[in-house]
């Protein structure tokens, strides 16, 4: 009988190292079709990546800590960056970053996946053979046109999960290495991140806030200070600003009054001008003598009218004189 238990215990041992060496083989061989994949996108290849824990977590991230990232794909996709990789035993995701980040999250799944553990999304409704949930429904219904149903028609069953965490967009799909199903998951992800930028952008309103808000962040690595505060704090740095030492009077540039009188020099006495000499006139006076007579006119009459003289009147002494 003891000779039956080494047999079979014996037989188990060769399973096992059987299955460790299957194991390996496969992992190896995954490994080197996800390397092989990548450089079809000019990816880079990394075994494994514990930062990509920590980022993501909803939906299909949404996993025990002790599950490992592993295969990561890393690179730049349609001008936008992109990340493949697996969860350990779990699923395949990918991301593809977004221009900007939202504070709406939206998640579409597969109508046969179980609904999202997270307590923040309500359901949307039906888009195509999907099933929408978001945290806000009247930002969430800005995508939901044509191009949001085509796409949800559109992609394959395999892609059981589309959502957006943060910055970047994520579908999930059970572990798979095949190219092809990595193409078209990564263009499906692609499209989705596209849809999305009619999104709300994210805004911390800690980051530019109103100083007149009496309710707003008080912190002051949180927020500018408020006008009250300044006002407050402006009067409360003069009061205990320490008083400056008098300063020392500015020597000024002395001026004319200021001079001390000073007793001018004596002029020197000047020469005498020399006398000037006497040039003697030409006499211009008239010469002595009776004047000479005018010269008659032509006729010996002068030019003009004759007077005439006055006739002779009585003489008027008054109104009264007359008679």
């Amino acid at each position: 009988m003891t000779t039956v238990y080494f047999v079979i215990a014996a037989l188990a041992l060769i399973g096992a190292g059987v299955l460790l060496w299957l194991d390996r083989n496969r992992t190896e061989q995954v490994h080197h079709q996800r390397a092989v994949w990548g450089q079809t996108h000019s990816f880079k290849y990394r075994e494994t990546d514990s930062k990509l824990r920590s980022a993501f977590g909803r939906a299909a991230m949404d996993v025990p800590d002790h599950v490992q990232v592993r295969d990561v794909a890393y690179g730049h996709y349609e001008g936008a960056e992109a990340v493949v990789f697996d969860l350990d035993e779990t699923a395949t995701v990918v991301a593809v970053r977004r221009p900007a980040a939202s504070s709406v999250t939206v998640d579409l799944r597969y109508e046969d996946v179980l609904a999202p553990a997270e307590d923040d999304v309500e359901l949307l409704g039906a888009m195509g053979s999907r099933v929408m949930f978001a945290s806000n429904l009247d930002a969430a219904r800005r995508i939901c046109d044509r191009r949001m149903v085509t796409l949800a028609t559109g992609a394959p069953s395999y892609i059981e999960i589309l959502w957006n965490e943060g910055n970047w967009a994520l579908g999930s799909m059970p572990l798979t290495s095949d190219a092809e199903q990595l193409d078209v998951a990564l263009d499906t992800v692609r499209r989705f991140a596209d849809l999305l930028r009619v999104l709300p952008p994210s805004v911390d309103p800690q980051d530019v806030p109103d100083p007149r808000d009496p309710h707003g962040p008080a912190r002051e690595e949180l927020a500018d200070e408020k006008t009250d505060g300044l006002r407050d704090k402006a009067r409360r740095e003069r009061q205990e600003a320490p008083v400056p030492p008098p300063a020392e009077p500015r020597r000024r540039a002395p001026r004319y009054d200021d001079l001390p009188d000073v007793p001018s020099r004596p002029e020197p006495p000047r020469p005498p001008a020399p006398p000037r000499a006497e040039v003697p006139r030409p006499e211009t006076g008239r010469p002595d003598g009776p004047r000479p007579p005018r010269p008659t006119p032509f006729g010996g009459a002068r030019p003009g009218r004759d007077r005439l003289d006055p006739p002779d009147l009585p003489p008027i002494s008054g109104p009264y004189d007359r008679d």
